[in-house]
């Protein structure tokens, strides 16, 4: 006889039933609990269930492998992946989930796929990967000794190539090295570190990148550039370390500009890791020659100097400013290598220089540094001066030997300036000379006494009128010598009419450095027009001549002063027409000179 044993089994998920005939043994309460016992633990799976599994069970130090984590059933929470973190790098993560129905049964399940690089080599155990109160079976995996850190030879799927312009240099001279990264198909860039020098204040400046394709060892090769300019502070063995750099292959080729962006985005699983280094290169960086005994020490392979605004001889008229422009070229340095450049001018002739204009050229040929001097010469008095000869030493890297840029001696011929001459003084109008004229004619005429009334009354007509006219000429020669005086005096001072030039000059200045928005040429703008419109007491800063300015020239000044003083970049003081200001501060100018002309009669 056989027992029917009916079962019902409920889940958040599904409810089913069991039915199944045993023998007639099992009717005895003991068989039947452990078969209870066994069909309820079956039942508790419907909760949820958290496997692992790997792709491979065997890898390289230098391959990665796939863990894939499946979670079933209602199990929202997360998988706690530090677990990993001690021997496995996770390089990439992805996730899918799945809802299946079969005869009106939901089953849920989510899957997450991850991309593990070890960290060390042997047998290395994954363990179990908790996700809320389940976890998964531990897992092992057999990690062999990889190729590691090596530089490949032509063939090979990365190699670097480190090149050198010159293996022996003089200090501070510019050697240019080249690197080639060469990447076969199928390999994509992650990182490529930068060379890094032994010796302490070595620069290294790159100054060009180019990428393109080639075959080497009759391999295709995808191909990064890169080039170096270095510059030696110090004497002795340079060494520059090896180039590292880390890929990955196996996935889907990208374009060579992948190099170094976003390596997982749109890309399949890489499996295999690549790393190269290159090997070191040694420079020797030779001490400045004995026989180089000029003050700058400029090693370049050509320097040259450059003029304008003066031709070898000039007429000048005093007082009328002369700008001369100096450039100097360098190729093989930058241009916080080159020097001041010094005029050594003669007596009688002042100098107003602006902020020197610094500029690095890069090329794949090198660094070329320019430096532009500009100058204002203004000779107060006539006279010849010679401007003297202008020399650089500097030692030729080509060569091999000390050389000079040379600008000849300019020789200047000041004339002097023509004094404005006050108009003469009005002469009497024609109508009171024909009265004077007249007056002793008709005295001389004889007097008859019928015409005596008649003469009285002419004489009283005529004094009346001339003392009328007498009165009008007084007051127009007074009236046209005051404006004389205010408008233009009898002679201008030499050094008075350099200051006006020189404070329009000012003014063009400034207004450059608005339109240029160059702040710190603003402010040197406004500082050199203060000192020249108060040479007896200049400023000195910008909030001391903003309390000398109108109203809308000091909002501008104190807006241009705050952005010296403020943690943000500022950028309302440009917000300020330079042409507003200019009509402005000339304005200022000439109601302070026209105010001190007009007193200076009640001083003599």
């Amino acid at each position: 006889m056989n027992t029917v044993i009916r079962l019902s089994c409920e889940s958040s998920t599904n409810t089913f039933e069991i039915m199944m005939q045993f023998p007639f043994f099992l009717r005895y309460p003991l068989y039947r609990c452990a078969i209870l016992i066994l069909l309820l633990a079956g039942c508790s799976n419907a909760f949820g269930e958290v496997t692992a599994r790997l792709s491979r069970s065997t890898i390289s130090a230098d391959e990665t492998v796939s863990l894939t984590i499946q979670i079933k059933g209602e199990n929202e929470a997360k998988p706690d992946l530090s677990v990993l973190d001690a021997q496995f790098e996770i390089l990439g993560r992805s996730q899918q989930q799945s809802i299946s129905v079969i005869n009106g049964n939901v089953s849920r399940s989510r899957g997450l796929n991850l991309t593990l690089l070890p960290k060390t080599t042997g047998t290395l155990e994954i363990p179990p990967i908790p996700v809320g109160n389940e976890a998964s079976a531990p897992l092992r995996l057999q990690v062999s000794e990889g190729t590691g850190e090596s530089n490949g030879v032509p063939g090979s799927d990365v190699f670097i190539e480190l090149e050198l312009s010159e293996t022996s240099t003089y200090l501070q001279q510019e050697i240019i090295l080249t690197l080639r990264l060469f990447m076969g198909e199928g390999v994509r860039g992650e990182q490529l570190s930068d060379p890094k020098p032994n010796l302490p204040d070595t620069v290294i400046q790159r100054i060009s990148e180019t990428q393109y394709k080639t075959q080497r060892a009759g391999e295709n090769y995808q191909v990064v550039e890169r080039r170096y300019a270095v510059f030696a502070y110090q004497s002795g063995q340079l060494k520059l370390d090896g180039v590292r750099f880390s890929g990955r292959g196996g996935g889907r080729g990208g374009s060579i500009y992948d190099l170094l962006n976003s390596p997982f985005s749109n890309q399949k699983v890489d499996r295999h890791i690549y790393r190269a280094v290159s090997d070191a290169v040694n420079i020797d960086i030779k001490p400045i020659p004995a026989n180089f005994n000029a003050r700058h020490w400029l090693p370049a392979r050509n320097l040259q100097l450059v003029e304008t605004g003066l031709a070898q001889n000039n007429q000048q008229i005093a007082g009328k400013p002369l700008t001369r422009t100096i450039m100097l070229f360098a190729d093989g340095l930058t241009s916080a290598q080159l020097p001041a450049i010094d005029m050594n001018l003669p007596d009688g002739v002042k100098q107003y220089p602006e902020r020197p204009e610094m500029k690095d050229n890069l090329s794949g040929a090198g660094i070329t540094g320019s430096r532009q001097n500009k100058v204002t010469l203004v000779a107060a008095n006539p006279g010849d001066y010679q401007l003297p000869a202008i020399e650089i030493p500097w030692w030729n890297t080509e060569t091999d030997q000390m050389e000079t840029a040379r600008l000849p001696a300019r020789n200047i011929e000041v004339l002097g300036g023509t004094a404005s001459v006050p108009p003469p003084l009005p002469k009497r109008t024609g109508s009171s000379a024909t009265a004077g004229e007249t007056a002793p004619a008709a005295a001389n005429q004889p007097v008859t006494p019928e015409s005596t009334d008649n003469q009285l009354t002419h004489w009283l007509i005529w004094v009346l009128a001339l003392g009328w006219i007498t009165t009008l000429v007084v007051w127009r020669m007074s009236r046209h010598r005051s404006k004389q005086q205010i408008a233009a005096p009898t002679a201008i001072d030499p050094a008075e009419a350099v200051r006006r030039q020189s404070i329009e000059q000012a003014i063009e200045t400034l207004e450059g450095a608005y339109h240029e928005q160059d702040r710190d040429a603003a402010r040197d703008a406004w500082l050199r027009w203060g000192e020249l419109r108060w040479p007896e007491k200049a400023p000195g800063n910008l909030n001391r001549l903003s309390h000398r300015c109108p109203k809308r020239a000091a909002e501008a000044i104190l807006a241009l002063d705050l952005t010296f003083y403020s943690q943000d970049e500022r950028s309302d003081w440009v917000k300020f027409d330079p042409g507003v200001l200019r009509k402005k501060i000339v304005l200022s100018t000439k109601m302070i000179r026209e105010r001190q002309t007009a007193l200076t009669p009640l001083n003599p």
